[in-house]
């Protein structure tokens, strides 16, 4: 039984600590680099924002009429069966849980060098170790993890708030835009590539979804907490973006691990730069805790239906962890650092995380409405939220499969190999209730 321990705060914190990661901190380089002008800079963040408020909407009303741990694999299976809900499962595992867990280890890691001055081949050791320290930290229990994300969270708004006031101090800076060389509209690749930079960096506000049975008050902690830290993270990242135009004068610096170096030196000197890019290792260590700390709520929810091994899943009384569900996300997690560079760990788990994503959010549609329920969260204007968030999904997955073919077929092939796995385990499962019923009925 898990504990009611968040309440709006600390949920806030919790977005914010995991979807201010370590890609606001890489990705503003690469997508001023590719996309050239600040309007198609701006108007990606507003996009990704927009998709993930009206996911939010959705995953607020599902997450109050379902509060059990587990987020989309409860929501799937309540509106599609088990069997799609075991794949959405299987592809957590696999796919989406240790991609975005490697991902900001790998992110951290090339801050870490950076700011060290070590070569680029320690990446892969730096990232390993980093998920190791952060999954102790999760282990510990979950009193630890929400301390370790209510002060990364600080960190970051704090780092983010230094650069942004600097920049507005310095009304002198260079200049905002270089969308003279900039092409009218991007291509496919351009784009696709710059939405899915932008996705990771609001990646796992969804996770709060999976924790809905510890949050207190669910149906006003849960849109609050979800529409509230996604506001937040968006007019920070678009206000970040323009303190990095505004200094830089777009002219994107040479590795996207540099970037907050290089906005901090050109704003305060060198060690200011430096001292800033700590300060980032800081924050991106808070969103590693969140993830960690979230992903077993899903294998736990898997295991009470029967489809997962329960011994993995035992959590600890107190501490609310379960180390060996942590121990395998770590041990996946780390064998994608030490095959992919932090784009194809993009490519790999992006793709299939906004498939889901949107499969899972689908259940409004599926899943009769209570007309009076005093505990459920009723979405605004809707099916409005649901049809934009579908619309905008199924456009993004599209410019991901143009974007990253080879990846995105490699994460396909994996998550469809969870269709016979999960069929058989249904079936497996199925027949040893009928074995053990017809055994109690001779007896």
């Amino acid at each position: 039984m898990l504990h009611r321990r968040f309440g709006v705060w600390a949920a806030i914190a919790m977005i914010v600590a995991e979807v201010m990661g370590v890609g606001i901190f890489l990705t503003p380089a690469g997508m001023v680099r590719t996309l050239a002008n600040p309007a198609w800079v701006l108007g990606v963040w507003a996009l990704m924002g927009l998709l993930s408020v009206a996911g939010a909407l959705c995953y607020a009303e599902l997450g109050t009429r379902f509060p059990e741990a587990g987020g989309g694999f409860v929501f799937l299976r309540e509106a599609f069966g088990e069997r799609t809900a075991f794949v959405y499962g299987w592809m957590s595992l696999l796919v989406m849980d240790p991609g975005l867990t490697a991902a900001l280890a790998v992110g951290l890691a090339q801050y870490v060098l950076a700011l060290l001055g070590g070569p680029a081949s320690l990446v892969p050791v730096v990232a390993i170790v980093s998920i190791i320290l952060m999954s102790i930290v999760s282990i510990l229990g979950v009193e630890n993890s929400a301390r370790v994300m209510r002060w990364t969270a600080a960190a970051k708004l704090g780092v983010v708030v230094v650069l942004v006031a600097a920049v507005l101090v310095r009304s002198g800076a260079g200049p905002t835009t270089a969308s003279a060389a900039a092409p009218a509209l991007p291509s496919f690749q351009v784009l696709g590539g710059a939405l899915m930079g932008a996705f990771f960096a609001f990646g796992g506000w969804w996770d709060l979804g999976k924790m809905s049975e510890e949050i207190v008050d669910p149906k006003r902690t849960l849109p609050v907490a979800l529409v509230g830290g996604i506001v937040v993270v968006t007019v920070v990242y678009a206000g970040l973006s323009v303190a990095f135009m505004r200094v830089l004068g777009g002219a994107a610096p040479a590795t996207d691990d540099a970037f907050v170096v290089a906005l901090g030196s050109a704003l305060f000197g060198t060690a200011a730069g430096r001292l800033l890019a700590a300060a980032v290792v800081i924050a991106v260590a808070g969103s590693l805790a969140a993830v960690l700390l979230g992903a077993p709520r899903v294998y736990l929810a898997m295991a009470r239906a029967g489809l997962f091994p329960s011994a993995l899943v035992r959590f600890h009384p107190q501490r609310q962890s379960a180390p060996l569900a942590t121990l395998v996300q770590v041990v996946l997690a780390c064998l994608l650092v030490t095959l992919g560079t932090f784009d194809q760990i993009l490519g790999y788990f992006v793709p299939a995380a906004v498939f889901f994503l949107g499969l899972s959010a689908a259940a409004i549609l599926v899943v009769p409405r209570p007309s009076d329920a005093p505990d459920v969260f009723r979405a605004p204007a809707h099916p409005l939220p649901i049809v934009v968030f579908l619309v905008l999904v199924a456009a993004i997955v599209m410019l991901f499969a143009v974007a990253r073919p080879l990846q995105t077929l490699t994460s396909a092939i994996v998550i469809a190999l969870g269709i016979p796995v999960g069929w058989l385990i249904i079936r497996r499962r199925a027949l040893m209730y009928f074995n053990a019923a017809t055994s109690s009925r001779s007896t």
